[in-house]
């Protein structure tokens, strides 16, 4: 039922019920706690001496405590259930391991995990293993996202963000295997840290004053604007660099239906910061965010013929980008697309806020009617 409830809740939220995703996955949650799924001994009690069946426990734990982090940073919601009880179920095995029947005991603790930054040996841990501390360090976004927070914790977070890819041990850090495939967990956990380093620095930079923070676009619930830790530039640089990054995964040559669909979320909060650092740059610099937004938009398009929340965001987004990125905003050569001195961090003033009413595109409510991208989609009513 755990397992039912949690697969139910993805798909709820990827059809466009953002609310009744989270309310399912609270009674998955609620249920796991109740059973001791977190527990060390909840696994192996449980699982009749089959280690395939105890992994899946584990597993099914440490993906709830993954899709609750993921749902809160596109609720704004500063605390998670499931990091608020312990987590002592350990650490899962690697995918091909489990899908060949493979897994054994000797599976690392969390805290073994967090230990390895001053292990005097390497040790091989699962890809999972990194997606669960990107959450860790989202978690603790999300916990200041809204609210006024002292310049050393926002600094320590963003240390936590910024040495997160320093521990990716060499044989993971290319997303593309030899044979072409993508490691798909390898690929969340990126953009969990890319995602979360928008939360953290969007809210403290100028990129917000032209983010339109009353609309409700799905995916990307307006932020309140937070006194500056750093300079302003310095912040709207990392969110940026951070967009840049979640679009150069949309680049990659992967079937889309085989990334999570939390990965819309991701491109739309690419899509304003690029659209805001647009707002603010000047012409030399156009291109660049155009040919990112293209991209976004086209893979949005891509993503809407399996996900139906998908193709209402892409409305809006198409919508908001038509207007930013009018080609007669700026007259540019081909030469003048070279960006050799702009580092995307929303300098510049060519086009001003002013010029651009981006809240007049987010009064239309049939822009966010989801009915029409995937009409013969139905869920049964669960019972609780």
């Amino acid at each position: 039922m755990v397992q039912a409830r949690l697969v139910f809740a993805i798909a709820i939220h990827a059809r466009g019920e953002a609310n009744e995703g989270v309310a399912m996955l609270q009674l998955a949650i609620d249920l796991a706690i109740d059973l001791g799924m977190n527990t060390t001994v909840f696994a192996t009690s449980n699982a009749n001496l089959s280690p395939c069946l105890a992994e899946s426990f584990r597993r099914t734990w440490w993906e709830l405590f993954v899709v609750e982090g993921i749902m809160s940073a596109v609720h704004r919601r500063p605390s998670m259930r499931t990091a608020s009880v312990v987590s002592g179920a350990l650490l899962p095995c690697e995918d091909f391991t489990y899908a060949d029947g493979a897994c054994f005991s000797g599976s690392p603790s969390l805290s073994q995990f967090s230990d390895r930054h001053f292990a005097e040996e390497e040790v091989d841990f699962s890809s999972s293993c990194y997606r669960i501390e990107a959450v860790q360090i989202l978690s603790r976004v999300l916990s200041i996202a809204n609210a006024e927070a002292h310049p050393d914790e926002v600094q320590a977070i963003d240390n936590s963000l910024a040495a997160w890819s320093h521990y990716v041990p060499p044989d993971k850090r290319d997303l593309i295997s030899n044979s072409g495939e993508v490691d798909e967990l390898l690929f969340q956990a990126h953009m969990i840290i890319h995602w979360a380093t928008i939360l953290l620095h969007m809210p403290r930079s100028e990129l917000l004053s032209v983010h339109p923070a009353s609309a409700d676009i799905f995916c990307a619930k307006g932020d309140k604007q937070m006194p500056s830790t750093d300079t302003k530039h310095a912040h709207a640089s990392k969110a940026t660099d951070a967009s840049k990054e979640l679009s150069n995964m949309a680049a990659l040559r992967s079937p889309v239906q085989k990334h999570t669909p939390f990965f819309i979320c991701a491109l739309v909060i690419a899509s304003v910061v690029q659209l805001a650092a647009c707002t603010l740059h000047n012409c030399r610099c156009m291109y660049q965010h155009r040919d990112r937004i293209t991209l976004v938009v086209g893979l949005l398009k891509s993503l809407s013929l399996h996900w139906a929340c998908a193709g209402s965001v892409l409305v809006k987004i198409k919508k908001i980008a038509a207007k930013v990125l009018k080609s007669d905003n700026c007259t540019m050569t081909v030469t003048s697309t070279q960006c050799d001195s702009c580092t995307d961090s929303g300098l510049g003033t060519s086009i001003g806020a002013e010029d651009v009413p981006w809240l007049e595109f987010f009064d239309d409510p049939t822009l966010m009617s989801f009915d029409r991208f995937a009409p013969s989609l139905s869920f049964p009513e669960q019972s609780t």
